[in-house]
């Protein structure tokens, strides 16, 4: 969902090993949210979990994405097709990640509304949706940074105002659920979460435009992050209440403008140590997987998706502590090893496809 195929720039490590961490705590919430008993999850464990599966995962996501959509010199077709790509791939992987539960609801097993679980605004929709919001902005706003920044601005601060007015059963809620409201199955609408999208944009065209910015060495000028640094670590009993109450307004789906501003006070700090990471320990082997699960987010977040979706199903909120650490190393070793196996696939048959004809002698 963060890669932009055919973008003529070198891979960004820092960007991958952001990913990359992400993939994993992806991985750990959902299965805290899918297998984990309520006594857990309503605990201390449960909101450190879900506190890890927030703010390091969607924003950071759609954030790197709004970065590369800003190196990229693409025309608006392409944003037009991958986005209606990236959507319908959404709701076909709401389905598949579901089938097992459908199975259950078609069989009478279960009475539960099947559409629930089908038309999900999930990251995939929403990948889909900023994509085409991007482009038609980008024939607007051109290069002015400061016109992306001021619009995700007011995306989060009007996201409360169209949550009250504009449900008014006019529209069918499973379609306004991919752009506002707070029904249940909507988790990542367009408001606020496409206003991740345009900081990441606007960021990368400051970084281009301001040379001030283009001077700060991370490494050798950590100290004046110190003081951000304390300050969300102060701030983390707020953002962990939000994290905690996903749903509803307010909650960490639906949340307003405090939290993001919050949001990106966390990303700042958070960015900054990933940077050090990157720099001291980016060739060691673990950090090289990590970075390597960032590259292929897309594909990682599908696979873990079908397998934490599909088992839920049998034991959705029945795990004690240890077996979701048990799932989740199982989990995550599934899905690495289903990655690198779709990889060696796609590159054997890609080879295939592009090798030339073979010289008759």
């Amino acid at each position: 969902m963060t890669d932009v195929p055919g973008t003529p720039v070198k891979r960004d490590g820092t960007a991958d090993l952001l990913k990359g961490f992400a993939v994993l705590f992806m991985i750990q919430v959902h299965i805290m949210e899918q297998f984990v008993t309520p006594d857990i999850y309503d605990g201390m464990i449960g909101k450190i979990s879900l506190f890890l599966g927030g703010p390091v995962c969607a924003p950071v996501f759609m954030t790197v994405m709004g970065y590369f959509l800003a190196v990229s010199s693409r025309p608006l077709a392409y944003y037009l097709k991958r986005g209606i790509f990236l959507f319908l791939g959404g709701i076909l992987l709401n389905m598949a990640r579901s089938a097992n539960l459908i199975l259950h609801i078609m069989r009478g097993e279960f009475i539960l509304d099947p559409w629930f679980f089908i038309m999900g605004a999930d990251i995939l929709t929403l990948a889909g949706l900023s994509l085409i919001m991007t482009g038609v902005l980008r024939l607007i706003y051109k290069e002015r940074a400061f016109l992306y920044f001021f619009t995700a601005l007011a995306v989060v601060a009007v996201n409360p105002l169209l949550n009250k007015v504009l449900v008014t059963g006019l529209i069918p809620s499973y379609i306004t659920a991919y752009f506002f409201g707070t029904a249940g199955w909507s988790y990542f609408p367009l408001f606020p979460w496409f206003a991740y999208v345009l900081t990441g944009y606007a960021f990368c065209l400051f970084l281009r435009q301001t040379p001030v910015i283009k001077k700060i060495d991370i490494q050798n000028h950590f100290i004046y992050f110190i003081p951000l640094l304390i300050a969300v670590i102060l701030t983390l009993p707020y953002a962990s209440a939000i994290t905690h109450n996903l749903e509803g307004s307010g909650g960490y789906y639906h949340h307003g403008i405090l939290f993001f501003g919050w949001v990106l006070m966390f990303m700042t700090a958070y960015l900054v140590l990933i940077r050090l990471i990157d720099i001291f320990s980016g060739d060691q082997k673990v950090i090289r997987l990590i970075k390597w699960m960032g590259q292929k987010v897309t594909i990682l977040y599908v696979i873990q998706w079908l397998i934490i979706g599909n088992i839920a199903t049998m034991i959705y909120k029945t795990q004690n502590l240890f077996q979701f650490v048990a799932w989740f190393a199982l989990v995550t070793v599934a899905t690495v090893l289903t990655g690198f196996l779709f990889q060696n696939i796609q590159k054997r048959y890609l080879r295939k496809v592009s090798a030339p004809p073979a010289i008759r002698r």
